[in-house]
């Protein structure tokens, strides 16, 4: 992995778990290579696409698609080496990190209420 040209574009990707960041990496290369832009043009166009996608990036809390005990649930973490953890814990599975507004409109109409995380 290379150190983003851009060093606005660096800082952002230092941020990156290691599954944002790879996405971030082929996007980047994709473009590069494909659309044949210089690089440091595909870096930035490939963190706005991952910033779009995930816009939790940006306030440091991920919204993710777990599945436990064969129930599918939605967790919401600031911390997501705990949240790995508490899943692991209790026998879950993350299946996938989603946008937090996507799911509020689909799943909850809009609007939903947190509760404490009760896994066992």
């Amino acid at each position: 992995m290379e150190t983003p040209l851009n060093p606005l574009v660096a800082d952002f990707v230092a941020t990156l778990d290691p599954n944002l960041r790879e996405d971030f990496e082929e996007r980047a290369a994709i473009m590069e290579f494909e659309a044949n832009m210089d690089r440091a043009h595909a870096e930035c166009l490939a963190l706005i696409d991952v910033l779009r996608r995930h816009p939790s990036v940006l306030i440091d809390v991920t919204f993710l698609k777990v599945e436990v005990n064969g129930t599918t649930q939605h967790l919401v973490a600031s911390d997501l080496d705990l949240a790995h953890q508490l899943i692991a814990d209790n026998g879950g599975e993350e299946v996938d990190i989603l946008d937090l507004a996507s799911v509020l409109n689909l799943h909850y109409s809009g609007i939903a209420m947190f509760r404490p995380l009760n896994l066992r």
